[in-house]
């Protein structure tokens, strides 16, 4: 009996490991991984050392005008490309005018950043280095004019000409930045090291799209069609600044009742998750496109599709989250120093957020698919509400690992609560449970392509 499992898993996994479709999704998902984890070395590295070399000032006043114009960046950003990469995937034959309708979109909206940024600088009369330093950081959020390009090679499965010009821009801003340390240049350097990064990730892209696809010339768009793509994607935009809330709640709650040091320690915490759920976001975006594909086949493949996409997702969160607990405490002292000691217990808490941001990021794809963007932003409002509540109830009586609880029980319950208040939302609760609780089939081809006439 042992030996029949054995085999029939052996050959199951050999069916995988020679599917052309299968290959192709880990590859992609394979090369955005990549691309995130040569981030996350050039920040525990030269990051580290930057932060160093420049001192608390310095470092104040160059993440002082980073935040600030960061604010102004959920303008141009709003979640557009998620609509568009869907639409690339059911209508393939209007490529040119979807990646049209998106670049106008961009277009209005960078210029409306451009005007709303430029009168708070003057309204809030700050001083002339950090008015340089925003308008060279802003002048960067002109790179996603070219977005169209990065969601064509999503849409397609391609997102190695997507990684490229991201590891390619990597290397860049890391040389830059620690040339720019170790020979003390202004701040403005690094505030250009900053802002060229979405330049040439985003020219970088467009040269792949010119050179394999077709010319960015050819992209036409539709004003009556550019302003539906906007009203479909403001819920996202929503969201967008409720994950701030989210995201930022938790610091501001701890600043005031227990000040600036849990906050630094609560900080460190927080990023070691962010970077790590990360890899949720980027397995979820590399096979969205399968989820839409299999749902245009049958209701039973899309079911299967998520199923595996839950399943494979959220374990391997749980993995990364049970390997970083158990690994936390050298990590931390090894490179923040035994002075970061307190934020060790922290850490086991919050890693575990990862399980919650996991499901979220896939739930976000399938509203996305359904047209159900709305419960997106209902969902991320829910667990806002819910994580400043337990902060002002847990943070005075526990301290800084209120924080962490408090963010570990918000984000489930907002997306329970979410799904449980309609029918259809129970339906796929349900779903959600059945997926990280029960193995799925890895079987291929058991669905029949769809009929055509």
């Amino acid at each position: 009996m042992l030996f029949t499992k054995f085999h029939r898993a052996r050959l199951l996994a050999k069916a995988w490991a020679e599917s052309p479709l299968v290959r192709q999704y880990f590859s992609n998902a394979g090369w955005m991984l990549a691309n995130r984890a040569a981030w996350i070395v050039s920040a525990v590295t030269v990051g580290v050392y930057v932060a160093r070399k420049l001192g608390p000032h310095n470092f104040g006043i160059l993440n002082f005008a980073m935040a600030l114009t960061g604010l102004f960046a959920i303008i141009p950003l709003v979640e557009a490309d998620k609509i568009v990469i869907r639409q690339l995937v059911a209508e393939p034959h209007r490529r040119d005018r979807w990646l049209g309708n998106l670049f106008l979109l961009r277009l209005i909206l960078i210029s409306i950043t451009g005007i709303a940024l430029a009168v708070t600088l003057w309204w809030i009369h700050t001083t002339v280095q950090i008015i340089t330093l925003c308008i060279i950081l802003g002048i960067g959020y002109i790179g996603v004019l070219l977005q169209g390009t990065e969601a064509y090679f999503q849409a397609t499965v391609q997102s190695k000409y997507v990684a490229l010009p991201g590891l390619i821009t990597c290397l860049i801003n890391t040389v830059v930045r620690g040339f720019a340390a170790y020979q003390q240049w202004p701040l403005e350097v690094f505030a250009a090291a900053e802002a060229t990064n979405l330049l040439f990730y985003f020219l970088g892209s467009s040269a792949f799209y010119w050179y394999r696809v077709a010319s960015p010339s050819l992209w036409n768009w539709s004003w009556k069609e550019t302003w539906a793509l906007f009203r479909s994607a403001l819920p996202l935009t929503i969201t967008s600044v409720l994950t701030i809330v989210y995201a930022r709640t938790d610091q501001l709650m701890l600043e005031y009742f227990w000040g600036s040091t849990a906050v630094g320690y609560y900080s460190i915490v927080t990023r070691i998750s962010e970077n790590l759920v990360l890899g949720a976001s980027l397995l979820a975006v590399s096979f969205f496109p399968a989820i839409i594909s299999a749902k245009q086949i049958s209701n039973a493949a899309y079911v299967k599709q998520l199923h595996r996409l839950y399943f494979l997702v959220f374990w391997t969160m749980a993995v990364a989250a049970g390997i970083t607990m158990l690994l936390g405490k050298p990590f931390i002292v090894v490179l923040f120093g035994s002075v970061y000691m307190p934020a060790v217990p922290v850490l086991r808490i919050h890693i575990w957020t990862l399980l919650a941001a996991a499901l979220l990021r896939v739930f976000s794809q399938w509203a996305i698919n359904e047209k159900r963007i709305p419960l997106i932003a209902w969902a991320f409002f829910s667990g806002a509400l819910i994580n400043v509540f337990l902060n002002y109830w847990l943070i005075p009586l526990i301290g800084i690992t209120g924080a962490a609880w408090s963010s570990l029980l918000a984000m489930p319950l907002g997306l329970f609560l979410t799904l449980s208040a309609q029918a259809d939302g129970r339906k796929h609760l349900q779903l959600v449970l059945r997926s990280i609780l029960t193995l799925p089939s890895f079987r291929l081809n058991e669905h029949p392509p769809p009929k055509t006439d």
